[in-house]
């Protein structure tokens, strides 16, 4: 069985609002193995802070794991050098913090920023110089990634949140050229859906590069809640690579908040949901995808 995990931003409206001792506490309550936590938030607390959540997370049983979605001014693949230096830096001292409260996988949009777009279409050309950059960058952390033990796992998102990698087969293309142990792929179900021409292949087509997995329905409900996507056979895909990561689910349904914006939800998916029915909600899933992958 896969381990199961949850996104820290499902039960707020605001990323700066989350209050992670509370969180890991109903993360090991619902069912979770995983704790999935904000990199850029983490990696500036101190070491007591760190201690502190690691202390939290071992005493409820969590295992933590880190998410990131570069912004601009860190953007690994930005035409501006001075911008890719200070992404290699922060993202240095993300990887660095990661030993600390035993987390061993970094993933998201970790290679270019976060929603940046070009100001026009582009050519294959342009998008293969843009790849350059990122790579570039890319290359001078991954030692850094080896020496502290982390898998580095580029996340393969849909064309509204970034051009560069959107299919299974430009990301693995991607990590490739990495040239590290430590490079590896995250498919995400939600950006699958929008972007694949056969889900079950795309994982199939990864096989051991996938370093992590995101899940959630079509419209970024929790897994399971609409049994819309081919669960199943995406299930034994990932037991035929012997995929023994985890499973993270990344839902989102709340309106309102600095989330709801970046995530684009501009309706009410649950209508009326307060925190006890989210918690059912993270619950079926948790039970959902444990029963799927046993």
């Amino acid at each position: 069985m896969n381990p199961i995990g949850m996104h820290y931003g499902f039960w707020s409206h605001n990323w700066d609002e989350i209050q992670y001792i509370p969180l890991m506490e109903k993360q090991a309550r619902l069912g979770f193995d995983i704790s999935e936590v904000a990199s850029a938030e983490w990696a500036y607390y101190d070491d007591a802070k760190l201690r502190e959540l690691k202390a939290c997370a071992d005493h409820n049983g969590l295992k933590i794991t880190y998410s990131i979605g570069l912004e601009p001014k860190y953007d690994l693949a930005s035409d501006d050098p001075a911008v890719r230096e200070t992404g290699i830096r922060h993202v240095t001292r993300i990887l660095e913090s990661m030993p600390k409260v035993g987390a061993t996988v970094l993933n998201g949009v970790s290679y270019a920023g976060w929603q940046a777009m070009p100001d026009y279409g582009i050519t294959m050309d342009e998008k293969r110089r843009k790849e350059d950059l990122a790579v570039d960058s890319m290359k001078k952390l991954m030692k850094v990634a080896e020496d502290n033990g982390v898998l580095y796992c580029c996340e393969v998102v849909n064309r509204f949140e970034q051009y560069l990698l959107n299919t299974a087969a430009e990301g693995v293309a991607f990590v490739k050229r990495l040239e590290s142990p430590n490079a590896k792929v995250l498919l995400d179900t939600f950006h699958m859906n929008i972007e694949e021409d056969d889900l079950v292949q795309a994982i199939l087509d990864t096989g051991d590069l996938l370093g992590h997995f995101h899940t959630g329905e079509r419209n970024r409900m929790p897994p399971g809640s609409t049994r819309s996507l081919p669960w199943e056979a995406m299930a034994a895909a990932l037991k035929q690579i012997n995929y023994q990561g985890a499973l993270v689910m990344e839902p989102f349904v709340l309106m309102g908040g600095s989330i709801a914006y970046d995530i684009k939800v501009w309706r009410d998916l649950v209508p009326g949901a307060d925190e006890a029915k989210l918690d059912q909600m993270a619950a079926d899933a948790c039970r959902f995808l444990k029963e799927l992958t046993a």
